[in-house]
């Protein structure tokens, strides 16, 4: 199973997880709270509290890491409302460079409030 770990202590991305889960008709992910994740005693791949805090991390079934805009692109590819705008998603070099460019701003520019 696919797991994405996701910042708990910020609003907005809680509610895009929400927003994804719900999309996840096949239940392919398994979603992860960070404070979770860091607390296990099998932390995977080096992944850091700095890369959680910064970025969605995806762990996939094949044991890969994907990070910003590859981690959305990945889940994205497996919620069947989005096959329309897949095409939009794999353009080569430009799909990638303005991917990663709008993932960066929208993640520098969120408002994460702790609870």
């Amino acid at each position: 199973m696919n797991k994405v770990i996701f910042d708990n202590e910020c609003l907005f991305c809680e509610n895009i997880k929400n927003r994804f889960k719900r999309l996840d008709l096949f239940n392919l992910f398994l979603w992860v709270p960070s404070d979770e994740f860091l607390k296990s005693s099998s932390i995977h791949y080096s992944v850091t509290s700095k890369m959680i805090k910064s970025s969605m991390v995806v762990i996939t079934s094949e044991n890969r890491v994907l990070l910003e805009f590859d981690g959305c692109r990945y889940i994205i590819t497996r919620i069947p409302y989005f096959y329309p705008i897949l095409i939009l998603l794999y353009i080569p070099y430009l799909s990638s460079y303005a991917g990663n460019k709008i993932y960066k701003r929208i993640a520098k520019n969120r408002m994460c409030y702790v609870r």
